[in-house]
This record gives structure tokens, sequence and C-alpha cells, in this order.
């Protein structure tokens, strides 16, 4: 079948929307046993991968300061994250992920497993790489150079 960009970019817009709206729904129901949100658990992972300022989270997460703020206090409640000054600029805040906090990550990871197994055994295992293949290229936001790291996120 030949498809010009614009109807394979159509396409891709249909069959993302509704991959992206069932991987939010299966995110639901790995993390609710753990009392958890999606956002809760994007936030620990993107602080995991190094974004340890708030206002660089609430960018990457597209959210509000307050908003991001009354996330982490959620997590900090339950001892996942901490808040502490930054050495060299006492005017900034640094999140970092406690001991209990990387403990559960894995057990969001063993979570998201158990849920994503269904979907994902559908592909064999050159599909599977080229998958995550595809992805890279996506996210990079630097063609050639490597996939972007989160510790490379600057406030616009």
């Amino acid at each position: 079948m030949n498809f010009t960009l614009d109807e394979t970019l159509d396409e891709l817009w249909r069959l993302s929307t509704h991959l992206v709206w069932q991987m939010r729904l299966d995110q639901q129901k790995a993390f609710a046993g753990l009392g958890i949100s999606p956002m809760q658990a994007f936030a620990l992972m993107c602080i995991s991968e190094g974004i340890d300022q708030p206002s660089s989270l609430a960018f990457v997460m597209d959210a509000s300061p307050p908003g991001v703020s009354q996330l982490l206090t959620g997590l900090e409640e339950r001892g996942l994250v901490r808040r502490e000054l930054d050495a060299s600029d006492k005017r900034k805040v640094r999140i970092l992920l406690t001991e209990p906090g990387k403990d559960f990550l894995g057990q969001m990871r063993e979570h998201w497993r158990a849920v994503s197994r269904e979907r994902f055994a559908r592909l064999s295992q050159e599909e599977l790489s080229m998958l995550i293949g595809s992805y890279r290229k996506l996210i990079d936001a630097s063609p050639g150079k490597g996939m972007t790291s989160y510790e490379q996120v600057v406030e616009p």
C-alpha cells in the first residue's frame, strides 16, 4: 500500500492516539495497586533519570509549578523523594529519590511488566527491537547525537 506522507501522518496520528490512550489505561492499571497515578510515576522516573529541579520537572511534565509542588509533596509524604537546598546555590531546591523511592521504582517496573507483557508479547523480538529504535529516533531532539537525556533539559 502506497501512502503519501500526509496520509501516513494521518494514519500514525489515528493509531498513536489510540495506542497512547490504551497505554495510559495500562499505566493506571499497573500503578493503581501501588496507590500512585501515572503522573506521579512519570515524575519518579524523571527524577531517577536526572531531573532534580522542580522547575525542570514542571517543564518536562508540562505542568504548573504549584501542581508539581503538590505532586512532590505527596511523593515526599510517602517517603519516596526528598527536597533539599542545592549546596552550590541556596536559592534552588533539589529533588532526590530516597532509598525507599528507588525500591518503589523497582515495584513500579514489575507492575508495569505484568500489565504490559500481554500487549508486547504480540511482537517478535525483531519487531520489539525496531520499535525501540523507532522510539529513540522519535524522542531524539538532535539527530545523529544520540538520545536526548533528561539531564539536558533546559527551561525555555
